[in-house]
């Protein structure tokens, strides 16, 4: 770990510290950035100023432009073809016999 330090490859550290996290657990990685830390402080600087977030940038008030308000776009509808009627049920043998199983419209309507 401290050759990759000294060497600033951050790949190799991102590697080794995800294999440290994984083995020892992330309640350890503080004693591991303590001991690199007493081996070598510059390179543990620079690499805490890599971890560290940007800062956010600062706009005064001259930078801000006025934005025009925002107009709400149209709602699209899709346009899907309209079917007339349903589709005819199939013809086939098998189902013709099947139907006749069936009471007719006339026998329901009784019922």
């Amino acid at each position: 770990m401290q050759a990759a330090l000294v060497a600033r490859d951050v790949p190799l550290i991102e590697r080794l510290l995800g294999q440290w996290v994984h083995r020892q657990g992330v309640s350890a990685l503080t004693a591991l950035s303590q001991e690199l830390d007493a081996a070598n402080p510059e390179a543990w600087a620079w690499w805490q100023t890599l971890q560290s977030p940007a800062p956010e940038p600062v706009l005064e008030d001259s930078m801000l432009v006025a934005a025009e308000p925002l107009v709400p776009l149209p709602r699209l509808e899709p346009q899907l073809p309209r079917a007339t009627r349903p589709a005819p049920a199939p013809s086939h043998p098998a189902v013709v016999q099947l139907r006749a199983w069936l009471p007719d419209q006339e026998t329901r309507r009784a019922a």
